[in-house]
């Protein structure tokens, strides 16, 4: 027998809004039970907590004028002396590196201010993307240094640093004003004539109103100067210190279009390979096969110990070919990789080697894609550096490292042999090859073979947060 079902509707879920009119909008205009709790006010006073004009936001803001004011002076007198004395020593080397380190400290004084501004004022401002020089030769540093200098953060930078230490000196004197201001509001309490710090003379003829009404006005305008300032801080910080969205999408459209193409290139670069080592490799033992067993197959009445050795030669051809298929599947994506990380694998790629190899693996499990092209790109490069470096000792470390001025990760990779040198990316070759499926990673690749050795090949792929584990 069963039980009548009730066909009442269930009640709507707490977390639901209403589905359309009816009693529940009701209920919601008139404030009563079931419907949805009021957004709570934007805080005390009505201000929002980050307003432009809000207590938070002017209190916090005028600190860090305050601050700006000493530590901006500092910063500058250090930037002067660094430029001042890198030019005057210009002929010795010293001079160069002093300009150099003064380049960076530049970048260096930019980073620290966009946080400090983002926590004066609860701004979003991200860090600017860098241009990285995309050399793979010792040039790279130099480049490197003029992409700094000539980025327009870098100058930006420059100025909201130059701007905010004067605006901090003009808060500091309105400051001191408006102390000033307020004393001399209450002057006529305590001026007397032998006060030495506040003398009745000070005050001439004026009445005592007219002193309290002064000294309260210049107060006030002390504070509104403050005022002012604070907001010309925050809007200074959000016009020199974003970042242009429109420009970081058509970066990131080229970047985008850039590792596409790459990553074609480096497919098809792969294919031929494969296309070669079948050609190359694995065909002629097939056709090594079918032939011995073809003769065998016509000796096998008359000649039945000639066609016994060729079966045998044929079974050992089919072995080698099978053992070749094996390390042609192994490069598509070896069991090891997978099943036991970059450590084990590219172990195991530097006990087939016939030059002795230091391995050296210090990361941990990251995301599949970033192992796989670690993997494939430091196993071609050692078999580069035995094919054509002529070496005897090859080293291969791999780590993570991080950048302190962006909070990214990346996994460095570097091969290092003492060959004879003089590597140069060819395209078409497995050093080309290397480069585009980094690149197409979204990594860097570089190389210094100076002739007559040795030889470094460094790939930097980034890490996605959270991926390593």
């Amino acid at each position: 027998m069963s039980t009548p079902h009730d066909t009442r509707p269930l009640p709507p879920a707490p977390w639901s809004g209403p589905q359309g009119p009816g009693p529940s909008d009701d209920a919601a205009r008139r404030g009563g039970a079931g419907s949805r709790p009021a957004a709570p006010p934007p805080g005390p006073g009505g201000f929002r907590e980050w307003g432009p004009w809000s207590p938070k936001t002017l209190f916090f803001g005028a600190t860090d004028l305050v601050v700006d004011a000493a530590l901006g002076t500092l910063w500058l007198t250090a930037l002067v002396s660094l430029v001042t004395a890198g030019f005057a020593s210009i002929p010795v080397l010293i001079g160069v590196l002093l300009l150099v380190a003064a380049v960076y400290a530049v970048r260096g004084i930019e980073w620290v201010e966009r946080r400090r501004t983002q926590a004066a004022f609860g701004l979003h401002l991200p860090a600017p993307h860098r241009r990285r020089s995309p050399r793979p030769d010792g040039w790279r540093y130099l480049h490197q240094l003029w992409l700094d200098v000539s980025d327009a953060a870098f100058w930006t930078g420059l100025l909201h640093l130059l701007l905010t230490t004067a605006l901090g000196w003009v808060v500091v004197s309105a400051l001191a004003g408006t102390g000033a201001a307020v004393a001399l509001a209450f002057a006529p309490l305590y001026a007397a004539e032998n006060n030495p710090v506040w003398p009745v003379d000070l005050l001439g003829t004026w009445p005592d109103w007219a002193v309290v009404l002064a000294g309260i006005t210049l107060a006030l305008l002390g504070l509104l100067v403050v005022v002012l300032c604070t907001a010309a801080h925050r809007g200074l910080s959000r016009l020199l210190l974003r970042v242009d969205e429109a420009a970081e999408l058509r970066r990131r459209a080229a970047e985008a279009a850039a590792a596409r193409e790459t990553a074609v290139r480096g497919a098809r670069t792969e294919r031929s390979r494969i296309e070669r080592d079948l050609h190359d490799g694995v065909q002629p033992q097939l056709v090594a096969v079918a032939m011995n067993l073809s003769m065998a197959q016509r000796r096998i009445d008359d000649d039945p110990a000639g066609a016994k050795e060729l079966i045998g030669e044929a079974h050992a051809t089919t072995k080698a070919a099978i053992a070749e298929l094996r390390r042609l599947a192994r490069g598509f994506h070896p069991a090891v990789l997978e099943d036991r990380g970059l450590d084990a694998a590219l172990s195991a790629v530097a006990a087939q080697s016939p030059v002795p190899v230091a391995v050296d693996v210090r990361v941990p499990r990251l995301a599949p894609e970033t192992e796989a092209a670690v993997y494939f790109a430091v196993a071609e490069g050692l078999g580069n550096a035995v094919k054509h470096a002529g070496a005897s000792a090859i080293s291969l470390r791999v780590a993570l490292e991080h950048d302190a001025v962006t909070g990214a990760s990346r996994v460095v990779a570097r091969i290092a042999d003492d060959g004879r040198g003089g590597a140069v990316v060819v395209p078409g070759g497995g050093l080309s090859g290397i480069a585009d499926r980094v690149r197409s990673a979204g990594g860097r690749f570089f190389l210094d073979s100076p002739a007559g050795g040795p030889t470094e090949l460094t790939v930097e792929l980034p890490v996605a947060a959270g991926g390593a584990s």
